[in-house]
């Protein structure tokens, strides 16, 4: 007998509605045209009407019994290709013949890919993971402006010739997963109306069942959309649960066709699936190289010169920063790199834009690992993590929080023969640095209105020079923090006997606190003091 969810999905197919397909089973079950009028509640001549329209839509002409021993034929033969995996042609029936199916391509919001840098590599090794090794779902992760989607694109014109359907979808609008399966349906099977088949779970079962009879290429850009922030890496945002069913019904169940992810992180369904020799992969994307790099500099018109390398390696071979940064070296420091880096700044305008989007996903615990490691200014052991951390986090918490911060793209792995060190890339150091600087000077303005030092929350939490670090790692503290900071109050105070008198008055309010309460604010405190109040030779 044919499963009942088999038969709904080949009957949708060439348009046989919901009532068609009830007349349909009683009728494969050998009921008589009256016994089924009778358990519909329908006329005899209503259900010969709906068998009348089925045998159209199977293209079974005549007349007599025959039609349904045709009609059971077809669809058995179709079960049977279907158990098998034999190929099958436009219509869905295998008959000797040659695969003639129709080709669909639909690109949606997809952006020109003519103008692309590099990435050979990268699109060698997916190309042999979808067509060699076919891998069912594959990710391509990475952080804000590496060129996820540009390579997306460039691998689906690519691979085109080789999948009898392609479709480019932008997630970037969040749309909910019913109306982005209607939308692919709907192109799948024209003549279907969005309500034949209501039930969320048929609809998935139905595109699936597509991507087993036909080699499609389905591309999803920015998933990263649908997952929510606060939390770690993965999670759902309210709403947009059911696509974990989806993501984990494509990964999981067979089907020749393939499913192109890019996004910041991997939804949990397909961390949990993905590895080396299986059907499910991600490719973490690092920045170009540097013959890749240098080529977007000179696309934008600025001369060459030495500096270049040193500014491909501070922004990691980013391609969106490093065209935005020289957007900003042409049009204010005459194309010249050397004479931008001597600023030393590396994040203004979008870049910073496109760092906020990320850090303000993070967890509270991703948030303080990363302001450490700002602080530190160094590689760091999840070892050392942990004894910095003012109140003890279990080592699990860390273990997963660290994990989370490695899939979404923000830290950098040392090589060490000994242990995991950890660090941050330099304009995401950059930004985290003045992000931390940017609240602590608010708690420490609200606390010199307010004489409450309670309202410490980072300046108690985070020791802004580290008194066990090396001499010049202190020096690189003072000079990238506690400098900063004090010229800021001096900025909005405007006395600096005014800033000595309020910080001193803390000091003394935290004299005499608990341990916890005070944290590392006197010791912050003191190195503000110290850098206002400069030891006279």
């Amino acid at each position: 007998m044919i499963p009942q969810d088999f038969l709904k999905v080949v009957t949708v197919e060439r348009g046989v509605s919901d009532s068609e397909i009830q007349v349909l089973s009683y009728a494969l079950h050998g009921e008589s045209i009256a016994a089924i009028a009778i358990n519909l509640g329908i006329r005899p001549e209503a259900v010969r009407k709906r068998l009348g329209e089925v045998y159209k839509k199977f293209k079974i002409g005549g007349a007599g019994p025959g039609k349904m021993a045709k009609l059971q034929q077809i669809l058995v033969s179709e079960y049977q290709v279907h158990q098998t995996g034999t190929t099958l042609n436009s219509h869905g029936l295998q008959n000797g013949s040659a695969c003639c199916v129709k080709s669909i391509y639909d690109w949606g919001e997809a952006p020109d890919s003519s103008i692309f840098y590099g990435r050979k590599l990268e699109l060698a090794t997916l190309e042999e993971w979808i067509l060699e090794q076919e891998c069912r779902v594959v990710s391509i992760l990475g952080m804000a402006g590496m060129g996820k989607t540009a390579l997306s694109v460039k691998l689906a014109h690519q691979l085109q010739d080789q999948f009898d359907a392609v479709f480019w979808r932008n997630l970037h609008q969040g749309p909910p997963l019913r109306d982005l399966l209607d939308n692919l349906l709907k192109l799948i099977y024209p003549h279907q109306g969005p309500n034949s088949v209501p039930e969320l779970h048929d609809k998935i079962s139905l595109l699936l069942e597509y991507c087993r009879r036909h080699r499609c290429l389905l591309i999803l850009d920015g998933v990263e959309t649908l997952l929510q922030g606060g939390e770690l890496s993965g999670q759902y945002r309210d709403g947009y649960e059911e696509y974990g069913d989806f993501f984990k019904r494509l990964a999981c169940q067979p089907h020749k066709s393939c499913v192109l992810m890019t996004s910041w992180e991997n939804p949990k369904e397909i961390t949990l699936q993905e590895g080396d020799y299986l059907p499910v992969r991600s490719l973490q994307l690092t920045g170009l190289n540097v013959e890749a790099s240098t080529q977007i500099l000179k696309d934008k018109g600025l001369i060459p010169e030495p500096a270049w390398a040193n500014l491909c390696d501070l922004y990691r071979g980013n391609p969106l920063e490093l065209k935005i940064a020289a957007r900003t070296i042409q049009e204010l420091f005459g194309g010249q790199v050397a004479a931008f880096l001597k600023h030393g700044t590396l994040v203004f305008g979008e870049i910073g834009e496109l760092l906020a989007q990320q850090c303000e996903r993070l967890s509270t615990l991703e948030k303080e690992i990363l302001y450490w490691l700002a602080i530190e200014r160094q590689p760091l052991s999840l070892e050392h993590l942990r004894r910095t951390l003012l109140l003890p986090v279990p080592l699990q918490e860390l273990l997963e929080a660290v994990a989370s911060l490695g899939r979404r793209s923000l830290l950098e792995k040392i090589a060490d023969p000994d242990r995991a060190l950890f660090s941050l890339p330099p304009v995401l150091l950059e930004y985290v640095t003045t992000a931390l600087m940017s609240q602590i000077f608010d708690e420490l303005h609200e606390v010199f209105n307010t004489k409450k030092p309670e309202k410490f929350l980072l300046f108690r939490s985070h020791a802004l020079v580290q008194s066990s670090a090396k001499p010049q790692v202190q020096q690189e503290q003072l000079s990238q923090m506690i400098t900063p900071l004090g010229d800021r109050l001096r900025r909005t105070i405007r006395s600096e006997s005014r800033i000595v008198d309020y910080l001193t008055q803390i000091d003394t309010l935290l004299q005499g606190e608990p341990t916890l309460e005070v944290g590392y604010s006197r010791e912050n405190v003191k190195s503000l003091l110290k850098s206002l109040q400069p030891e006279k030779k």
